[in-house]
């Protein structure tokens, strides 16, 4: 059995082709995609917008409205921090809003506007609160991205919510006083209005925040693994004497049927695990695509995933009468065909891969190829383990159904003659 495990492996390191599919192409795809996607994530980081600032008459005659503006452009000193506390506005807005390019009137800010210096301009109407006025061609540029969240709509919308909020604030300070003038000289009511801008908070969801990327590669490592199929397949059919001469002298062996695809099932299972692991060290080390500090956990995952795949290529290889080159036909039909419901072939796979799990969760749960995927992912976006666990349960259970029936087709097989 020992000798059949090591001419197996060295049969398999041999086998260019299946190296190619389990090493070069998962290396080579993980290159492209982070060649042309590697900057995507810099698309969701919230840049400032350049604002021209009207600081007139009106916007000096509100104190909280300057400092408000001071605090959208990164101005952090003490007292305008304090006075946009008291004004209602942000205590720390934390990220930088508007680069901030000061004008003396609204026709220089309109000026500016129409030469493209800046994108839009803040000025202070006469009772002290904040418009907002954009290009055209922003304006509808940021309208058309809200669908893909883009870093430009994303910084508009949060600029048009910390002023909405200003604004708002102000006029039920303003209400305030004008009702109850004695008001103004507490200092509970004064820190009663920065308290607005604890109702809501940054929270994450996920273990970490993981690359906007992570998706694809992953569907990746899913449509690498059903490849590797082939390793399994290979070891059956050469067990199989009407498929081979090689067959034919293994059959009449003294070592028994059952060791022998033993053998063969267990060098499959450690060249298609190392296949992976050089695939994922890649994804994690050169790509920097993080797994929030579960490297272990990942590397479990690989071993589940290359049993599955081992499994599911014994099932195939079991076939009987079927020549060896179209079952590993079937292998590449099967894995680009359930790659395409786990989003590795873009957006729209993506978002049909998103579809059939909120519609048809049985589809999905019957997929190798996404149950591969979900393993990374479970990993990446849950705190606890019981997810990725879970989905180990349904791998190996896959696992249990493609043995037991390349098992039972394996035993039905009987030869007339060699």
């Amino acid at each position: 059995m020992w000798s059949t495990f090591v001419m197996t492996l060295k049969s398999n390191v041999r086998d260019k082709a299946s190296l190619f599919w389990l090493i070069v192409f998962p290396l080579v795809l993980a290159t492209l995609l982070t060649g042309m996607f590697g900057d995507l994530a810099e698309g969701y980081e919230l840049k400032p917008i350049p604002m021209a600032v009207v600081e007139d008459a009106r916007l000096d005659g509100s104190a909280g409205a300057k400092a408000f503006v001071g605090a959208l452009s990164g101005d952090s000193t003490t007292s305008a921090s304090q006075s946009a506390s008291e004004s209602g506005g942000l205590d720390d807005l934390g990220t930088k809003l508007v680069e901030a390019t000061p004008v003396a009137s609204t026709d220089q800010a309109r000026k500016a506007l129409a030469d493209g210096t800046v994108d839009g301009y803040i000025a202070a109407d006469g009772n002290g609160r904040l418009t907002i006025t954009l290009a055209s061609k922003v304006a509808s540029g940021a309208a058309g991205s809200m669908d893909s969240a883009s870093s430009e709509a994303i910084a508009i919308a949060a600029l048009d919510g910390a002023i909405d909020l200003y604004n708002r604030t102000d006029a039920v300070t303003r209400e305030t006083i004008e009702r109850n003038p004695q008001a103004a000289t507490s200092r509970v009511f004064w820190s009663s209005l920065g308290d607005v801008t604890g109702m809501t908070r940054e929270i994450r969801l996920t273990n970490f925040k993981p690359d906007v990327m992570a998706r694809y590669f992953y569907a990746m490592l899913g449509m690498a693994c059903l490849m590797a199929m082939g390793y399994a397949i290979s070891a059956v059919t050469t067990a199989q004497a009407n498929l081979s001469a090689l067959g034919i002298r293994r059959t009449v062996a003294p070592l028994g049927r059952g060791r022998q695809l033993l053998a063969g099932f267990l060098a499959s299972w450690l060249c298609s695990g190392l296949s992976l692991l050089i695939a994922l060290a890649y994804i994690r080390y050169v790509c920097g695509i993080a797994l929030g500090g579960r490297e272990p956990a990942a590397v479990l995952a690989v071993a589940v995933a290359s049993f599955m795949a081992c499994a599911f290529g014994t099932m195939i290889g079991a076939i009987p009468k079927l020549p060896h080159s179209v079952k590993m036909g079937l292998t590449s039909a099967i894995a680009c065909t359930l790659s395409l419901f786990s989003g590795l072939y873009g957006g729209f796979a993506m978002a049909l891969s998103d579809w059939i799990a909120r519609n048809a969760p049985v589809l999905a749960l019957i997929n190798p190829a996404q149950q591969v995927a979900n393993l990374f992912y479970d990993i990446l976006y849950f705190d606890s383990y019981r997810p990725f666990l879970v989905t180990c349960a349904v791998l190996l259970a896959m696992s249990a159904l493609f043995l037991a029936v390349g098992v039972v087709m394996l035993k039905e097989q009987r030869y007339e003659h060699l």
